[in-house]
């Protein structure tokens, strides 16, 4: 009985060796065996897949925009109408004083002016918004004439049109003005405008008139300015 039970622990020796070395080991190590059938081909070593690296691609050429052209001044004048003084806020055959008038300066190597717009009439009455886009222009009053001799009287108001409170320039003929230049159109000619260096800017223009037969004032600006771009 004692050499049977000698043998079992044998047989279980070499079962409990067998299965450390056949089960135990190998999946400690992570080599445990894969049953095959047979005929069955040995797998080869395992090649991982490659993916391919990104590749960047240049952006779609883009078309650039044609560019709008700026229009220029063809050199012919443009008339300046009357509107309602109720659209500045402004009552009607209101006088009021020139608080920032520029000093008359001598536009010294200009020797041609031409008109750029003009502001033909006869009564009292304010204008609308014209822009002079250029830096420099001048006012030709010139042409205002009166057939009373007695209390002839021409105001023209020149407003900001994008400051109100602003006067940038305010004209007044009395009679002494139109006693002193009778008879002598060239030298009213040459008196009777005023110079601005400052452009590129809206504009309107208030006149009061008194015993005025007709108007027409010219705004003026270097003939050089011809075909430049209105800015």
């Amino acid at each position: 009985m004692a050499e049977k039970k000698d043998f079992i622990y044998v047989i279980l020796a070499i079962v409990v060796v067998l299965v450390i070395a056949l089960v135990i080991k190998p999946a400690a190590s992570g080599e445990l065996p894969i049953p095959r059938w047979a005929g069955e081909p040995t797998p080869g070593p395992i090649t991982p897949a490659l993916t391919p690296a990104h590749i960047p691609t240049a952006p779609p050429a883009t078309t650039a925009p044609t560019p709008t052209p700026v229009p220029t001044w063809d050199g012919k004048p443009q008339k300046i109408g009357f509107v309602d003084p109720a659209t500045y806020k402004i009552p009607a055959g209101e006088a009021r004083v020139n608080m920032t008038a520029v000093p008359p300066m001598n536009a010294s190597g200009i020797t041609r002016w031409v008109t750029y717009a003009t502001i033909d009439g006869k009564w009292s009455g304010t204008t609308g918004i014209v822009r002079i886009p250029f830096p420099m222009w001048r006012l030709d009053y010139s042409d205002v004439a009166t057939s009373n001799d007695e209390i002839p009287l021409f105001n023209c108001q020149v407003m900001d049109a994008r400051d109100p409170n602003r006067f940038v320039r305010v004209i007044i003929l009395r009679l002494p003005d139109f006693l002193g230049m009778k008879d002598k159109p060239e030298l009213k000619k040459e008196q009777w405008v005023h110079t601005f260096y400052e452009g590129n800017h809206d504009y309107y223009f208030i006149i009061n008139t008194r015993c005025i037969d007709s108007y027409s004032i010219k705004i003026q600006v270097p003939e050089t300015y011809v075909g430049a771009p209105l800015e």
